[in-house]
């Protein structure tokens, strides 16, 4: 009877071990096919993030070194802008204080081949700067040039004008520097901000 107590006993524990074990298998298994699952999961996710983190990284680097660049074109454009207006200063500077002859011989060579009655005009901080046989001699060199030299000086400014009723001949030293500057700031401008624009920013 004992025996037989035992054997069942045995038995039954053998069944449930028997059964344990077929039962950790299959968690164990599945658990297993679980955790691959969302190792896997977890694998493309973080690849997926990676390759987001990395886009927007290069997307970043790409558009810090656009502000950069865009940064240190302004910074050369204000210094060429700084650059230009000192040249033509110290340019109208020299023109303001040409010597007599220096600023005849700009004279005969401003009338040379022109033809017709026209009115001079100096800049007051020229007066006196225009020999005196200088408009003679640029009629003599251009036969049907006639000119009148005005008593009244434009203010504040260096160079002549010749005009009559049809055109005006702007020499004045402080427009003629202007207009040379603009350009010249114009041209900076234009190929700063070309540069500028094809730089890259998203």
């Amino acid at each position: 009877m004992k025996t037989g107590v035992h054997a069942i006993i045995q038995k039954i524990h053998d069944d449930a071990e028997a059964h344990g074990s077929r039962l950790y298998a299959r968690t164990k298994e599945s658990a297993d096919t679980e955790t691959e699952s969302e190792n896997a999961f977890y694998q493309a996710d973080f690849s997926r993030r990676r390759e987001i983190l990395k886009k927007h990284g290069t997307q970043e680097l790409v558009r810090l070194n656009g502000h950069l660049a865009s940064r240190l074109k302004r910074e050369l454009l204000a210094y060429q802008h700084s650059l230009i207006d000192e040249i033509f200063d110290m340019a109208a500077l020299k023109l303001r204080n040409a010597s007599a002859k220096e600023f005849s011989d700009m004279f005969l060579g401003a009338v040379a081949g022109l033809c017709g009655k026209f009115f001079l005009y100096l800049g007051e901080r020229s007066k006196g700067k225009l020999e005196e046989e200088s408009p003679e001699r640029a009629m003599r060199e251009n036969p049907g040039l006639e000119i009148t030299l005005m008593e009244e000086t434009l203010p504040d400014k260096s160079g002549f004008i010749l005009t009559n009723d049809n055109v005006e001949y702007n020499c004045l030293f402080e427009d003629l520097i202007e207009d040379k500057k603009s350009g010249q700031s114009a041209a900076i401008l234009k190929e700063v901000f070309d540069t500028i624009e094809s730089l890259p920013f998203n």
